[in-house]
C-alpha cells in the first residue's frame, strides 16, 4: 500500500475506535491525562540487605513517548487521540516498579537512581509490548516485559527472565483501553517482584588473609559477588 493509501487506512481506523483521532486533530484542546497504577498488594519477602537500582526501561520508538498506543493489526501502529500518559511510558514504568519493589519489603534500599544511591543491582527493563490490540469489536491489552538483573560492580548478568500477560478490555476508547492495561500490570508486576525476592545473591568477603598480613581494609574490603546463575529465563 502506497503511503497516501496507509494515511487513508489509519483515518479509518482511527474513526472506529471511541477516543481516537489523527495526530494534530482538535488542536487547542488539552488531552485527557491517564496514569499507571501500581498494585496496592505486593507479597512481602524476607528482608536482605541488598540495595537495587531500577533504570529507566528501554523501548522502541513508538512505545518510548506519552502517547497510548493502538494495534488494529500486527504491523500497523495508531494512538488514542486526545489521550496522553502522565510522563512517558518508560518513566512511568520505572517508577510503578520502583514502587512494587518497595512494597516487597525485599531490599534495603530502592532507587531509581536519581539519588545516586549506591546499589548492588540493577534492574534493567526492556518494553516489547504495551498496547491496545483490536480486533472487530474487541480489545485487548497487551504487555510484555524482559527484565534482567545485573550486579552494579562488574555488569555481571544475575538473572534474567520474561514477563508477559493479556487482559480483555470493557470497550475499544480510550478510558476501557487504559483500565485494562493497568488491570494487566497490576498482574504482572506482582509477579515482578516475587521473582526479584528469589533471585540468590550473596555477599563474598575478602580473603582473611589480608588481616593476618596486618592490610588496612580500603573501600573493596567487602566484595560483592553473585551466585551461579539461576536458570530463570524463561517467559513468565
Amino acid at each position: 500500500m502506497r503511503r497516501g493509501g496507509k494515511l487513508v487506512a489509519g483515518a479509518l481506523m482511527c474513526l472506529g475506535l471511541s477516543g481516537c483521532a489523527l495526530l494534530g486533530a482538535g488542536a487547542g484542546k488539552a488531552p485527557a491525562t491517564f496514569d499507571l497504577v501500581a498494585p496496592e498488594r505486593v507479597p512481602r519477602a524476607a528482608r536482605s540487605d541488598w540495595q537495587i537500582v531500577v533504570a529507566e526501561p528501554g523501548a522502541v520508538r513508538a512505545l518510548a513517548g506519552d502517547r497510548i498506543l493502538v494495534r488494529p493489526a500486527p504491523a500497523e501502529i495508531a494512538y488514542y487521540g486526545k489521550a496522553v500518559w502522565a510522563d512517558r511510558l518508560p518513566r512511568l514504568l520505572q517508577a510503578r516498579l520502583v514502587e512494587t519493589l518497595q512494597r516487597s519489603g525485599r531490599f534495603r534500599a530502592v532507587s531509581d537512581g536519581s539519588d545516586r544511591t549506591e546499589a548492588d543491582l540493577q534492574l534493567s527493563t526492556t518494553i516489547n509490548a504495551f498496547h491496545i490490540e483490536v480486533s472487530g469489536k474487541r480489545a485487548t491489552a497487551n504487555i510484555a516485559l524482559s527484565l534482567k538483573v545485573i550486579e552494579e560492580s562488574g555488569g555481571r548478568l544475575i538473572a534474567s527472565r520474561g514477563f508477559a500477560t493479556r487482559v480483555g478490555a470493557a470497550g475499544r476508547g480510550v478510558g476501557a483501553a487504559v483500565e485494562a492495561l493497568n488491570a494487566a500490570l497490576r498482574e504482572i508486576l506482582p509477579r515482578i517482584a516475587r521473582w526479584a525476592a528469589r533471585i540468590p545473591y550473596v555477599r563474598v568477603r575478602r580473603d582473611a588473609s589480608a588481616d593476618d598480613l596486618g592490610e588496612t581494609p580500603g573501600p573493596a574490603a567487602e566484595r560483592r559477588a553473585p551466585a551461579a546463575l539461576p536458570q530463570l529465563s524463561r517467559a513468565g
